[in-house]
């Protein structure tokens, strides 16, 4: 089985449509989507990221892919420049290759909506870590000093951080609920 047939492309074919079919193949046969699989499936997918990475390293490199065609004597049916001295032709950036930007979805989380600066939000989010060191200062500070007030105050600020983290991840919830 030589490149060609190996990324399926016809062995005219232009250094576009070789570096697509190699990003095609690589999506799907790549080995980290089949760890989780049994041993021989996983390494049949390795054997054959192996035998698509060798065809993209010859066919991608314009240099490369006329040796190997001359090695394969198919020198005259490479796609090179348009003067026919096998220089690689300009190609734009293709966009379609990238895949989407979750912060251009229409997704909440990812925006802010109207009347939500965010400071109040990051604010509340860490009023329950800071009651809690406050409750561990005042804790502490109450039984060095002996202070029952101080530990009183302590055990205030505890109940509070504790109502903070089981309150503030409800209001979450709605809010991201009353998004949808």
């Amino acid at each position: 089985m030589n490149h060609y047939q190996v990324l399926g492309v016809a062995e005219d074919a232009p250094a576009s449509e070789i570096r697509r079919a190699y990003v095609r193949l690589a999506r799907h046969h790549h080995p980290d989507f089949f760890v989780d699989r049994e041993g021989p499936e996983r390494l049949e997918a390795e054997r054959r990221m192996r035998a698509i990475n060798q065809a993209w390293s010859v066919l991608g490199d314009q240099g490369r892919r006329r040796a190997y065609d001359r090695a394969q004597g198919t020198a005259g049916r490479s796609a090179g420049g348009a003067d026919g001295s096998g220089a690689r032709p300009f190609e734009p950036f293709e966009a379609d290759d990238d895949d989407v930007d979750p912060r251009d979805l229409p997704d909440e989380p990812y925006h802010r909506g109207p009347g939500r600066d965010g400071r109040l939000g990051r604010a509340a989010t860490l009023a329950p870590v800071a009651a809690f060191g406050t409750a561990v200062a005042l804790g502490a500070l109450g039984l060095v000093v002996g202070s029952a007030a101080m530990l009183a105050m302590a055990v205030a600020a505890l109940v509070v951080a504790c109502l903070g983290f089981v309150v503030l991840p409800l209001v979450a919830l709605s809010r991201a609920s009353r998004d949808d």
